[in-house]
């Protein structure tokens, strides 16, 4: 009888207190509870980092992206404009037979051009070949196509029969007649023989119009960025980078439809 009301007041007795520093004391429970609290000091510091986490996907959506996608398009751009994949030229001439027009002698003078000339000359929507020399600049362009070549200035035969463009002064004052002419990878320029005599060979094109040319991938990398951006931000389950996308990208996605929009119906 004794033992089992032993055992009740074991089980009813409160918990023991426990004196902690500065003379606080608290029960059992109370150690318990804070001790469970104490046990996770990270929660709150896990809520801050994760906020802090999706600011920055939205600030890299918002700034970092744009900032990456402005440095690809003027890059493009400028190797667009610079004719690094869109020219041809050379400044070694070679001294070729004089010829004559109409009995009149021209000195002529050949550049041979870098491999695959032969199969680009002529065949752009826009083209020019140059020849420069110290006091004048003479040129024949033209605009064609991957079916048929096509050439601005009036040809002429020589007095043995072979066809040369009449060429373009540059320079108005410059009385002077030039005639060009190309085989395979070689230019061919005739110039009266008391002329100054070119020394340098230059053939541009722009495809203008084509989709895929440097100029106009510098302005479809932004509505491209704007449409990968948002998809991966989702995709990646990042809505916040998503969102950073969108500020930005509307309004290029906008400026991008009125400046279509112009383009058709000008």
């Amino acid at each position: 009888m004794d033992d089992s009301t032993s055992v009740v007041e074991s089980f009813n007795s409160p918990p023991q207190k426990v004196t902690l520093e500065y003379g606080i004391a608290l029960s059992g429970v109370e150690a318990d509870a804070n001790a469970t609290q104490d046990e996770q000091p990270f929660v709150s510091v896990r809520e801050s980092d994760s906020s802090q986490q999706q600011w920055a996907w939205f600030l890299g959506g918002l700034f970092l992206l744009p900032l990456l996608v402005g440095f690809a398009s003027a890059s493009l751009a400028i190797i667009g404009d610079s004719g690094l994949f869109t020219s041809y030229s050379s400044d070694e001439p070679s001294f070729e037979e004089d010829v004559s027009f109409a009995d009149e002698n021209h000195s002529v003078r050949s550049f041979y051009m870098s491999s695959g000339f032969e199969d680009t000359f002529g065949e752009q929507s826009f083209w020019d070949l140059t020849f420069e020399t110290e006091t004048w600049e003479a040129y024949i362009s033209g605009s064609g196509s991957k079916d048929e070549r096509g050439f601005d200035q009036q040809w002429i035969k020589d007095d043995t029969g072979h066809t040369w463009w009449v060429a373009e002064i540059h320079d108005q004052e410059s009385n002077v007649s030039v005639y060009i002419t190309q085989v395979e990878n070689a230019v061919f320029v005739a110039f009266p023989s008391s002329s100054s005599e070119p020394t340098y060979a230059h053939y541009y094109w722009n495809d203008s119009g084509g989709v895929f040319d440097l100029s106009s991938l510098a302005v479809l990398i932004w509505p491209i960025s704007v449409i990968a951006g948002i998809t991966w931000g989702f995709s990646k389950n990042q809505p916040t980078f998503a969102y950073g996308v969108m500020v930005w990208g509307s309004v290029v996605l906008l400026g991008t439809g009125f400046i279509a929009l112009i383009a058709y119906a000008f």
